[in-house]
């Protein structure tokens, strides 16, 4: 399943959920708020400029949350087994 990004304007975080395409997030997942919205995933890897940035620093920067999500996944199915 895709992985979405959605952005609270009540408690002003973001948190990431999977889910199918048709799929829609009612509540966030950190304070129960209905006053949520995705967020484009592009757009939260763009938070550095690239004047900031080195060469290869984003797509590091996206193989390691990667990583990062597929072992939470990991660990999610094996808690379901």
């Amino acid at each position: 399943m895709p992985v979405y990004i959605y952005g609270c304007s009540d408690c002003s975080e973001e948190f990431k959920v999977n889910h199918g395409m048709r799929e829609k997030w009612d509540t966030c997942n950190l304070c129960n708020s209905t006053n949520i919205a995705r967020i484009p995933s592009l757009l939260t890897k763009l938070k550095t400029t690239a004047k900031e940035a080195k060469v290869g620093d984003l797509t590091n920067e996206f193989i390691e949350n990667a990583k990062k999500d597929l072992r939470q996944q990991k660990k999610g199915l094996d808690k379901k087994r």
